[in-house]
């Protein structure tokens, strides 16, 4: 695969009052080392106690990430990512993606998944020369090939 052209990749996910904390994190884990993982406690929409976990990488670790992250995605959810691309991508480069927060914990694997809820969050800030939309939707639609 060739270089990936990205600035920074982000992440984050949600403990709720029903899970175990603990959990969550290993489930982070399986894309951010733990050292690169911050913690904060926030409250929720009813005043549930909620622990968010936040990470970010650049560079290297950053492409080696999204290496890691766009293997795990198949031909066919490529090619719906691509059909929707307007809906995962902004026009400051950021590609939003989701994935199985379960099926980390359980299986230390990486699962995209089109749903919201539960889940985690990871975000690609993808470079493009010129920095416009059509040119990370372009840089989006050749990693998604």
């Amino acid at each position: 695969m060739e270089k990936i052209p990205i600035r920074e990749i982000s992440g984050e996910v949600f403990a709720y009052e029903s899970e175990y904390p603990e959990k969550v994190q290993q489930a982070f884990e399986t894309f951010f080392p733990k050292k690169a993982i911050k913690r904060v406690s926030s409250n929720g929409a009813f005043g549930t106690k909620i622990i968010i976990f936040r990470a970010a990488l650049a560079k290297k670790s950053a492409r080696e990430l999204a290496e890691k992250i766009l293997a795990s995605i198949t031909g066919d959810e490529k090619q719906a990512l691509i059909k929707k691309l307007n809906l995962h991508l902004d026009e400051e480069g950021n590609l939003y993606l989701r994935f199985d927060k379960q099926f980390a914990f359980e299986e230390k694997k990486i699962k995209f998944t089109p749903e919201e809820e539960g889940n985690i969050q990871i975000v690609l800030s993808l470079e493009a020369f010129p920095a416009n939309a059509e040119n990370f939707k372009a840089v989006c639609q050749n990693l998604l090939q």
